[in-house]
């Protein structure tokens, strides 16, 4: 039998009732004895014949017959014990009521021999007493006064008497906070005595709580009759377990050939579901401190458990949690996306709970710069809606370039002031916001102006390029110059005009920038979001002068398992079991690295509902009238920017030849019969490189052969510009493009539709 259960009585002679239950029984009990010791002095007063000498006699000798014959069955032990409790009460008054009758005559102890009985029998109780009966403990009830509420500490008091008996006592419980049963306490044998060695099971049991939530430790400086008690029902042990990080830092982290050799454990804190280290490098030496070797050297296989940030000088957080505190993030709000004075919005949650907020400008420096890398589903989409529902919300005239052709943000179609598709028609947006960049610094100089100030009197300007790797990876050398050319010259000085531009690519690699490092390196000052890339890129991201001194990142994985990634992998679980990581990055904002999440934004059909909705129904705010007179002149579509006229354009030269009201300046096509007089072709616009987009001339698509092939697979019938490709392997399918164009300025072919040729006179 286990020390727990010889301290506590047997389990079938014990009963759980309320307070009041006992307190009746107890006054029931001391009644009856008053009325017995009144009978006992009166009785043989009146009465002293043989039948009182039978009668009180009888039960005396019946009474010990009965505890007598219980003697005889040694399994009865303890319940033999229970019985002669119960006898006290009818041997000490029978013998009383006999001494009375054999007694001659009236003496005074006759009356007061009755009454000291019962007395004593009332202080004892023993009928109720023997029943067994145990308060049935709630923390809405005292033990003596049902009127008076329990107080925790002594709730469980109780409840550690009623499991464990007399042998132990319950002191010096301290819960750990107001809103958690977790506490703890010390347990404290009887003198000379040592603490009895309980069991998980047995621990538990006594406070109903978890198995392996309660454990018990040595008093430093105390024998074995006081023992340390911890209860962690609603989250585990981890003071315990902050015990042991000292001994395991110094052993496997800066133990010479550790994973950083040297760095000290300065401080620690212990939260439900986060221990908080505080290191600190030698003086002299400049921290480091490797990311998966200090995952590896706490056996941590989720690297998004691991958190580290550092001072960039000898100082870093180690942040370690039970689970990935970002598996769950809330929905924005409205008052989450407005902007503040300081031109800040809430963006999403950061791993220690704190808002993560990035700016829209900064009053200090004018419009801001930014890059967020990431592949498909890492998530962008998700935070580039937040940040133009912002700036709707805000006042900021957004501009979105979608590369894609309007699929990475169809949420943001109709809601901006321009939503460009396709790389032509977004670098034709560049060039319009160039040319706004060059009216404001004309004004601005006229004025004598040196900053911008929002609103006084133009309203900030953002431009958002999605997927602009595809543009400055474009086949067309023209078109990726001039792309180029472009964002490095508004990165550079649209700051103090409140132009700001952000660029959202696959990764920081430079072939995903046009190999321009000058526009990786503008990007990088402002607000830079790294999210999830391909495992073997993450380290070659470029991230010197914007990451802390010391900082080493490892890639998010794609999903994030509740035991570990490798225990999902061993067990066979199929990839959609975990969770997504969807919207976690690092944000690298002022000299900090952050690791945080973007607010939750569920998709249903293709498009984010959630985020439609924070947009909110008011219309955009566009520019104002000289702005948009120098827009138009830089780029003829602004005044039909909303019907994205060049979606699925190909080059420039094709968008300039199909423009409503434009016609090419060399070779013009004899009018159709249809075509009217004509207007006149509006002068060429010229690029920042001399090249006139309003000019299709020789040069572009020119390909010896090409146009003469075309003309034959037309004289067959029309073909769309799918047919024309394939038909010619040989050629690039933009020179293709380019040759059609080129034979319709000529006059010798027709558009029919959008993509479709036939020869002028067919």
């Amino acid at each position: 039998m286990s020390t727990i259960d010889q301290a506590a009585p047997a389990a079938d002679t014990t009963k759980r009732v309320p307070g009041h239950v006992i307190y009746r029984r107890v006054l029931a009990e001391r009644t009856s004895y008053a009325l017995a010791a009144a009978g006992m002095a009166v009785g043989p007063q009146l009465d002293d014949s043989a039948w009182s000498y039978l009668a009180s006699g009888g039960i005396g000798l019946g009474t010990l017959a009965w505890l007598y014959a219980k003697t005889k069955d040694p399994d009865q032990g303890l319940d033999m014990l229970t019985r002669a409790q119960r006898a006290i009460p009818f041997l000490t008054a029978a013998g009383t009521y006999v001494a009375n009758l054999i007694t001659p005559g009236f003496n005074w102890w006759e009356v007061v021999a009755p009454a000291a009985w019962a007395s004593l029998m009332g202080w004892m109780a023993p009928l109720t007493r023997s029943a067994g009966l145990v308060l049935e403990l709630s923390e809405h009830q005292a033990q003596t006064d049902p009127a008076r509420e329990l107080t925790y500490t002594e709730f469980l008091a109780a409840k550690w008497q009623q499991a464990t008996g007399d042998g132990t006592r319950l002191v010096s419980i301290t819960p750990f906070r107001a809103d958690r049963p977790d506490f703890e306490a010390v347990v404290v044998a009887q003198a000379g005595k040592a603490v009895p060695t309980f069991t998980e099971v047995q621990l538990a049991a006594a406070f109903d709580f978890p198995v392996g939530t309660l454990k018990m430790w040595p008093v430093q400086g105390s024998g074995p009759g006081r023992m340390r008690l911890v209860a962690h029902p609603t989250s585990e042990d981890t003071e315990a377990v902050a015990e042991g990080l000292r001994g395991l830092w110094e052993s496997a982290v800066a133990a010479p050939g550790g994973a950083t050799p040297g760095v000290d454990l300065i401080d620690y804190r212990a939260e439900p579901h986060r221990i908080v280290l505080l290191v600190a490098s030698p003086p002299g030496k400049e921290i480091r401190l490797p990311h998966t070797a200090i995952c590896s050297a706490f056996g941590i296989d989720d690297p998004s458990r691991l958190v580290i940030e550092t001072d960039g000088i000898r100082q870093g957080v180690v942040s370690i949690y039970k689970t990935n505190p970002l598996m769950k993030v809330r929905k924005a709000t409205v008052e989450d996306l407005t902007m503040d004075s300081k031109g800040r919005i809430t963006i999403g949650v950061c791993h220690d709970g704190k808002p993560a907020r990035m700016r829209l400008w900064d009053p200090g420096q004018g419009a801001l710069r930014g890059i967020t890398a990431g592949v498909t589903g890492a998530g962008k989409s998700v935070l580039q809606n937040l940040i133009l529902a912002a700036e709707k919300r805000s006042g900021v005239v957004s501009w979105v370039g979608d590369v894609q052709g309007g699929m990475s943000l169809p949420e943001a179609e109709g809601r901006v002031d321009w939503f460009a598709k396709g790389p032509v028609e977004t670098l034709l947006m560049l060039t319009a916001a160039h040319a706004v960049m060059k009216y404001r610094e004309r004004i601005s100089n006229e004025m004598g102006r040196g900053d911008f100030a929002l609103n006084r009197p133009w309203p900030l300007i953002n431009i958002t390029l999605d997927e602009i790797n595809r543009l400055l990876s474009h086949p067309d050398e023209a078109m990726r110059k001039a792309t180029a050319y472009l964002i490095a010259d508004i990165q550079k000085t649209g700051r103090k005009v409140g132009i700001g531009i952000r660029l959202a690519v696959q990764s920081l690699h430079l072939k995903d920038l046009g190999d321009d490092d000058a526009i990786r390196q503008q990007g990088k000052v402002g607000a830079l979001f790294l999210m999830r890339t391909t495992s073997s890129s993450t380290k070659e991201m470029g991230l010197d002068g914007i990451a802390p001194a010391g900082f080493q990142m490892e890639n998010i994985p794609a999903r994030i398992y509740e035991n570990g990634q490798i225990e999902a992998l061993f067990s066979g679980k199929d990839d959609e079991d975990g969770e997504s990581t969807a919207g976690m990055a690092h944000m690298f904002l002022d000299g900090r690295a952050k690791f945080m999440r973007t607010f939750f934004a569920q998709k249903v059909d293709g498009v984010y509902p959630d985020l439609i909705a924070l947009y909110g129904d008011e219309p955009p705010t566009g520019l104002t009238e000289g702005e948009a007179k120098a827009a138009q002149a830089g780029a003829a579509i602004y005044g039909v920017r909303h019907t994205n006229p060049y979606a699925d354009c190909d080059t420039l030269a094709q968008a300039f030849s199909d423009a409503p009201g434009s016609k090419p300046t060399a070779s013009p096509p004899a009018p159709d019969a249809d075509d009217g007089e004509g207007d006149e072709a509006p002068a060429p616009f010229e690029t920042p490189f001399g090249i006139p987009f309003g000019d299709s001339g020789p040069d572009i698509g020119e390909e010896p052969g090409l146009q003469d092939q075309i003309l034959d697979l037309l004289a067959d019938g029309p073909k769309s510009l799918k047919q024309l490709r394939e038909a010619l392997p040989s050629f690039q399918p933009s020179s293709v493009s380019n040759a059609c164009t080129q034979l319709k300025a000529k006059g010798l072919a027709t558009s029919l539709k959008r993509g479709h040729w036939q020869l002028t006179d067919s």
